[in-house]
């Protein structure tokens, strides 16, 4: 499992950047052994003028799996990437049950 961070014109610090990997790899853990790329992109939607705005935005192709994209918004980044990895995590727990119960394509 690869994660990869895009934050555009936002310039992220080294700190949020440790944070999206640690709460997007727990949020993602059932996928840690299958070779697949997590896509993690911030944004801000209103640019300087403030408000509910902070963006985050997870595509995940697990193999075999339909690609499940997930995104969020609040009011700072860490509250987006907390929302975001906890409807990943709801997501990818629903598509993985999914496939347990109806078996292997």
């Amino acid at each position: 499992m690869e994660i990869k961070l895009f934050d555009g014109s936002i310039k992220t610090t080294d700190a949020q950047r440790q944070y999206v990997n640690t709460k997007i790899a727990a949020a993602a853990s059932r996928l840690k052994d299958a070779p697949c790329t997590i896509d993690v992109r911030l944004s801000d939607l209103n640019g300087p003028k403030g408000g509910v705005d902070k963006q985050c935005s997870i595509v995940v192709t697990p193999p075999g799996l339909p690609t499940l994209r997930v995104e969020e918004q609040a009011a700072d980044y860490y509250a987006a990437i907390d929302a975001a990895a906890a409807t990943l995590k709801k997501a990818l727990t629903k598509t993985l049950e999914r496939t347990k119960a109806n078996g292997p394509r």
